[in-house]
């Protein structure tokens, strides 16, 4: 079996593939105070919940945009399945042309969504993950990176303005029934879902004008990617494209 792990901001996600077929996903909350120790005892932990054994993985791999907690969770994989992980990083193979400024800089999140998105469908292709932030990524139809948009995530936006309004509280984000808001709590889940779906619309509209050629597949991944089900353009969904992108580069590193 494979081990994937992608480490993000606000969730450490943990996967298993046996051949194709993704086996289980489990998540823990990202702390970044964890120690290695801790992390091996709840990746343990999760392997015990799917009654899967640590020494039947083959190989591991891990993308992570949380640096405190890389090296923790490497010497952890380490430790629990008898081999060292691969990194999603620098002196990794991707297979993915990053056409930006400074492609070291970019997210090994990102790299594993594209990469996912370049396996799967047809481009060009945008890649839309709704997590801690807001994210699109672009991939040309030479499967190419061309760039990305990043925007405050829509839980972080919502807790930023419960607490700076004194009259706005922090409310659970529901889908709204309705685009008038007629009280308090229906008017910011309105302003946040319609508004964030409304936004990735003219967003995805700006991106294939500058593109000058049609865009065949917008995806949709992250955790808040229901939200998207509220956007005019036609989206599939994958919850999983991350962690398919991962065994698509622990692959080609064979």
């Amino acid at each position: 079996m494979l081990l994937v792990i992608d480490a993000g901001n606000t969730n450490i996600t943990v996967g298993a593939f046996n051949g194709d077929d993704l086996v289980f996903v489990s998540r823990l909350a990202t702390d970044r105070t964890l120690t290695e120790d801790r992390i091996a005892i709840d990746i343990n932990s999760i392997f015990a919940l799917y009654n899967v054994e640590s020494r039947s993985f083959r190989g591991s791999i891990i993308s992570s945009v949380v640096p405190e907690l890389t090296l923790a969770l490497k010497n952890a994989i380490a430790r629990i399945t008898g081999h060292t992980p691969y990194v999603v990083g620098p002196g990794l193979k991707t297979g993915l042309n990053i056409r930006t400024d400074n492609p070291a800089e970019l997210g090994a999140d990102l790299v594993a969504g594209a990469v996912g998105a370049i396996e799967q469908y047809e481009l060009p292709c945008l890649v839309i993950d709704l997590g801690t932030a807001t994210k699109i990524s672009v991939v040309d139809e030479k499967g190419a990176y061309r760039g990305c948009t990043i925007s405050p995530g829509v839980a972080i936006s919502l807790a930023a303005l419960a607490n700076g309004a004194s009259q706005l509280s922090h409310i659970a984000l529901l889908p709204p029934t309705h685009a008038i808001g007629t009280n308090t709590i229906d008017c910011m889940r309105v302003g946040s879902v319609f508004g964030t779906a409304d936004m990735l619309d003219g967003l995805c509209d700006r991106i294939e004008k500058e593109l000058d050629v049609p865009v065949k597949t917008i995806v949709a991944t992250g955790g808040l990617c229901a939200i998207a089900k509220h956007c005019r353009h036609e989206i599939v969904f994958n919850e999983n494209l991350l962690l398919e992108g991962l065994k698509a580069i622990y692959e080609r590193n064979q």
